[in-house]
């Protein structure tokens, strides 16, 4: 596991906009049986067996998660590795800022 540093620590948004953009992305929901917490997980890089994750962890401050006016607040993003080799961890993380970057600029231009 990786944690990349950007800015997403602390940014908020309104889950109900920000999960269709998610999704769009390639995100998938984990951790659904938290009632405060969540993951946005995605596949950071796909080569053959190796992959690796791009998690997006939120604590929600705002009501549930099924209601519209619901506030999330992400955590540190991380690369999670499932390969069996090692590629350079450089690489990857320049590769998940750069992703994390796309989702910050969204979240700043868009809510």
């Amino acid at each position: 596991m990786i944690v990349l540093e950007t800015h997403l620590p602390g940014k908020r948004g309104f889950y109900q906009k920000l999960k269709p953009h998610l999704e769009g992305l390639g995100f998938h929901i984990a951790g659904k049986n938290s009632r405060n917490r969540g993951c946005f997980n995605g596949i950071l890089t796909s080569r053959g067996e190796r992959k690796l994750y791009l998690s997006l962890p939120y604590q929600i401050i705002y009501e549930e998660h099924d209601q519209p006016s619901a506030q999330i607040e992400f955590g540190c993003p991380l690369i999670i590795n499932h390969a069996v080799h090692s590629d350079s961890t450089i690489d990857w993380k320049l590769a998940g800022e750069q992703a994390v970057q796309q989702i910050i600029n969204h979240i700043d231009n868009n809510l």
